[in-house]
């Protein structure tokens, strides 16, 4: 515990680097200090995903998400915001009590007739180079890749609540942060749990070419200093790191990266790994406004993703103390924006194609899986539109 926040508090210090300015989607103008705004983010989406077998279970998530809240620019530096995030499922007559709402939540006995929860938040940048955020977090996935983190949770996930530190330079980009996820009290019958994590790229840029190297880090904790009540203290791991290339040409953006990926826990009974890895290389064709398509590979062992797509990992979802003795599958990733005033129209599918691989459950027994496909698809208008209150 005390070495993971001394690691952060470490990351943090490189806020004293000469970088520039962080480009914002809604940049401060001198006229707008002091200033009201009014934001209603949000989407409605339809998302369907057909898998099937003993890894994971197809799920369908119809459903809106309206996050209205009122900004205060104090000055060009310092902003305060607050709100409301409502998340709502087509049908659904309760919602689990969890705190921490991944991208497909799990019910419990405790429920409550809707999900909406508070939008705090307060901004500073301290100078033209460090920005720092605390309260809720603005949902961007910290630009992992997806065996580190699952896009749908962007789509419907809680908020993050906790800081982050933006760092950005010509050669440097760089992210702190901390998602709170369970707040204990004393004697409370559950554990602390939160999320830090690190995610940035070193790159070189000439022309119309770009080299990068990027860096991932991603920490779960469970446990807590409350000895009122007894704990097992857990850590999980998951880090990465690689090179990638990429290039403009006319109207398009071409890419290709590869990412060797690692885990590691500590204190966790229930997860029968102490070490994996995997490897990611991924060709990605990007139309500058439009569409894009991502060809890419997944080769791992005893790998467990603590906020990615379960696809990558040698666990099974659906079945307990089912592991898989490695996880090998291409994918193909597809999408469509039309993009319009304050929002866009999105369109996307995802085939899914696994190889060999065996199979050993709870009790010892084996079995040999084949080939087989599996795929995605989904739909989402998203929205943004800002108005101007004083």
């Amino acid at each position: 515990m005390r070495k993971l926040l001394g690691l952060i508090g470490l990351m943090g210090l490189m806020g004293l680097l000469p970088i520039k300015p962080i480009l914002s989607i809604n940049p401060i103008h001198a006229q707008d200090t002091n200033r009201l705004f009014l934001h209603v983010d949000g989407s409605t989406f339809f998302i369907d995903n057909e898998y099937f077998g003993d890894r994971i279970s197809g799920y369908t998530l119809p459903g809106f998400v309206l996050q209205p809240k009122v900004e205060w620019k104090l000055n060009s530096d310092v902003t305060l915001s607050g709100g409301l995030h409502w998340l709502y499922y087509w049908g659904a007559r309760d919602y689990p009590a969890t705190t921490a709402y991944g991208a497909y939540p799990i019910y419990d006995s405790v429920s409550h007739p809707v999900h909406i929860l508070p939008w705090l938040q307060a901004s500073v940048r301290f100078n033209p180079y460090v920005t720092l955020t605390i309260g809720c977090l603005d949902d961007h996935g910290h630009d992992l890749p997806l065996p580190l983190y699952d896009f749908e949770r962007k789509m419907v996930g809680d908020p993050e609540a906790g800081f982050s530190l933006y760092l950005n330079a010509d050669w440097l980009t760089m992210e702190v942060w901390t998602d709170w996820r369970e707040y204990i009290w004393n004697r409370s019958p559950v554990p602390e749990r939160f999320t830090a994590g690190a995610s940035g790229s070193l790159t070189i840029e000439k022309e119309d070419w770009k080299l990068y190297f990027p860096l991932h880090f991603v920490a779960q904790h469970e446990g807590g200093q409350n000895m009122s009540v007894s704990h097992n203290i857990n850590n999980n791991f998951n880090g990465a790191t690689g090179m990638g290339i990429g290039k403009v040409w006319r109207d398009f953006w071409l890419d290709a990266s590869c990412r060797m990926m690692w885990y590691h826990q500590n204190g966790n009974a229930s997860i029968p790994f102490e070490n994996g890895w995997g490897i990611f290389p991924q060709i990605g064709f990007n139309h500058l406004t439009d569409w894009r398509i991502c060809i890419n590979y997944w080769h791992g062992e005893n790998f467990v993703p603590l906020l990615g797509s379960w696809h990558f990992s040698n666990l099974s979802a659906n079945t307990e103390g089912l592991t898989f003795d490695r996880t090998r599958v291409f994918s193909l990733y597809a999408d469509w924006n039309w993009r319009f005033e304050n929002g866009n129209f999105l369109l996307y599918g995802t085939l899914y194609h696994y190889l060999p691989s065996t199979g050993t459950f709870a009790n010892g027994t084996t079995k040999d899986y084949g080939h087989r496909n599996q795929f995605a698809v989904g739909a989402a208008i998203l929205f943004y539109p800002t108005v101007k209150l004083h």
